[in-house]
């Protein structure tokens, strides 16, 4: 769902390897409609979803496009946008786009069919060539038509600001998006010696409980555990365990909205509740109430409680903290990517419940079933 919501939403928005030139990502079409003075943007992506390579490529031969470049890590996927010659603004606004699964820093990938079916046309190489995989990709693209119809409905309800629709589309969105990553856990659950099934797992290992994925890592093969998936998997499991349920709350420093400097020292013999949210997110400021209402209960009785926001638009960020009435310290994680790096901050909201001796009690997206109960249980008794 990490790659659904960063690409077609955008409400957001690595394994380094020693490579040789001949890493050279292919990406070539063979599409009808395509003509000469369109173009192709492409952007490639590492697994923290950081931009490796990209550029954008001319049509100069009639119904074909070619991108080529050097890669210096491991890939995670690349991003394709189709603009036809003379487009307008809001056509490129809206222009067709697809993301690619990448193998390796060496796939050799064509996309052939129709132009007009760019999001949607079938691919070769890579994993694209794997039978299971093209099954896989069969099933479940009636779904990602859905979701990009939900998702550029979406954009128009944001940009004619019909915050009712906006609601209403932003929780069917999640909903759908919550299906498919259903569909991908599912996959990898019945395929642990599949390559594929790893591939998908490094971005899920960062979403799923702790315990599943311990339990899923250990279901692999031993080929799959020490492969390059494998190994970015263990890797993310063993940045989880440090923040885990049961570990010390590590040092930190930060700065909040009104520029006094904080560290973990400063919340010692507090109940700590670390909210990471965004004024972006949907399902954060639906649980605003929620959280005030707590902690106007409990702040005589030692709560404290930090905001912790993924904001890049600081008056959006203390916008929505005067609108949802949060009365607590507020920080930007924007301005502490090591925070968020610290604490492997991948779903929002996440929510972090700290004893006042420093050990953390619940580490959990889900507040309701995870976190509230420890809350109310350590506090009360």
């Amino acid at each position: 769902m990490k790659k659904i919501i960063s690409f077609l939403v955008g409400g957001m928005m690595l394994l380094s390897m020693c490579t040789s030139s001949s890493n050279k990502l292919v990406i070539e079409g063979h599409l009808t409609g395509l003509q000469v003075g369109d173009t192709v943007t492409v952007y490639v992506y590492d697994f923290d979803q950081q931009l490796v390579a990209g550029d954008t490529v001319a049509v100069t031969k009639k119904n074909r496009f070619y991108f080529a470049q050097t890669l210096a890590q491991t890939p995670y996927c690349a991003r394709l946008y189709y603009f036809p010659a003379g487009a307008t603004p809001t056509a490129q606004a809206r222009a067709l786009s697809r993301t690619l699964d990448l193998s390796s820093a060496s796939d050799k990938l064509k996309i052939q069919g129709a132009a007009a079916d760019f999001s949607h046309a079938p691919v070769s190489g890579g994993f694209y060539d794997d039978k299971e995989v093209k099954e896989y990709a069969r099933q479940l693209d009636s779904a990602y038509k859905i979701i990009a119809l939900v998702a550029d409905s979406l954009r128009q309800a944001k940009r004619h600001n019909d915050t009712s629709l906006e609601a209403t589309l932003d929780a069917e969105y999640l909903r759908l998006a919550e299906q498919l990553e259903d569909a991908e856990a599912a996959f990898v659950r019945e395929h642990p010696s599949a390559t594929y099934a790893a591939y998908l797992y490094v971005s899920l290992s960062r979403w799923e409980t702790l315990k599943k994925v311990q339990e899923q890592y250990g279901a692999f093969s031993p080929e799959l555990r020490q492969s390059v998936y494998g190994e970015m998997v263990k890797k993310n499991i063993d940045k989880r365990v440090v923040v885990a349920a049961g570990a010390q709350l590590p040092d930190f420093e930060v700065t909040d909205i009104n520029g006094k400097r904080l560290s973990s020292a400063d919340f010692k013999g507090k109940h700590l509740l670390l909210d990471f949210w965004g004024s972006w997110c949907f399902w954060c400021r639906k649980a605003s109430p929620k959280l005030v209402k707590l902690y106007n209960e409990y702040k005589s009785k030692n709560l404290l409680v930090v905001g912790l926001a993924w904001d890049k638009n600081h008056d959006s960020w203390k916008k929505a903290i005067k609108d949802d009435g949060l009365l607590w310290t507020h920080v930007n994680l924007y301005d502490h990517q090591d925070v968020k790096d610290l604490f492997c901050i991948s779903a929002f909201p996440t929510y972090i419940f700290v004893s006042p001796e420093g050990i953390i009690l619940a580490n959990s997206s889900n507040f309701d079933e995870d976190v509230e109960p420890v809350l109310r249980d350590a506090i009360n008794n």
